[in-house]
């Protein structure tokens, strides 16, 4: 019997993330859910799922942080993550992978996925991160 894929999705919107799980347990996969960034940080190391979809403005750790120390770790260094990012900063962009590579040193994120998350595009998302 396969496995079930297990995605960790990451938002501090309660709603948000009920949508999130509901799409992917639609798609067959088991889900844990974070808050914050500390929460995924620590979970993502406890329980090692497939894939990490985390947000990018949260308290007490935002993803940026959470996505910079999950590179940096060798337990996590090679989990693929997808950035949802709704944030520009004022500045009329979005946050690129060059960004990330630049600001933090550490490789980019597997993929970008704007908010209001779209469904199909975040499952397209994820069928070409994970194949």
């Amino acid at each position: 019997m396969a496995t079930e894929k297990l995605v960790l999705f990451v938002d501090d919107d309660e709603n948000v993330r009920m949508f999130v799980r509901a799409i992917m347990e639609s798609e067959g996969w088991g889900a844990l859910e974070a808050r914050h960034g500390q929460e995924a940080v620590d979970l993502a190391e406890a329980e090692m799922p497939d894939l990490i979809i985390m947000d990018v403005m949260m308290p007490v750790m935002d993803g940026f942080e959470a996505f910079r120390r999950l590179r940096g770790s060798p337990f996590t260094d090679r989990m693929p993550i997808i950035i949802l990012t709704g944030y520009d900063a004022g500045k009329g962009t979005k946050y690129t992978r060059e960004d990330l590579e630049a600001a933090f040193g550490v490789s980019a994120p597997e993929a970008f996925v704007d908010k209001p998350v779209d469904a199909a595009h975040l499952l397209h998302c994820v069928l070409g991160v994970m194949g």
